[in-house]
């Protein structure tokens, strides 16, 4: 039986992203590694978390309707617990040390470098939680 891949859910309402991210990690999609879901911001994001089981949650901090920190906060609130990284192109201080409290493991800015994306992926989904 061949092994379930990573649920990785995106969090982000830049429409480009998701395309990039399907081309950029085509093979492992193709040899089902990795299963990647996508919501265009926090709100649509919780309900795809409620619905599926995910393994790891790529995040931006500005979006609208409910930016990526308070989805953080959410997600904290109902007691789910997810791998997760965040990505902005606001890469002030205060938001990123704020999310690493909460839980983000890692932070990247963008634009997204993809080969330190495939690292950081990998690094934390191995890591303990």
């Amino acid at each position: 039986m061949p092994a379930k891949p990573v649920k990785i859910l995106v969090v982000d309402d830049e429409p480009l992203l998701e395309r990039l991210i399907i081309q950029q990690f085509k093979q492992e999609i193709k040899i089902n590694q990795y299963q990647f879901l996508f919501a265009p911001n926090g709100i649509e994001a919780l309900k795809v978390i409620q619905n599926e089981s995910i393994d790891l949650l790529i995040t931006d901090i500005n979006m609208p309707e409910m930016n990526g920190l308070t989805l953080l906060k959410k997600i904290k609130e109902i007691e789910i617990e997810i791998k997760t990284i965040v990505i902005s192109a606001y890469g002030d201080p205060k938001n990123i040390e704020e999310t690493i409290n909460l839980q983000g493991l890692d932070f990247l800015a963008k634009p997204i470098d993809f080969d330190e994306l495939k690292i950081t992926i990998h690094k934390t989904l191995i890591s303990e939680s």
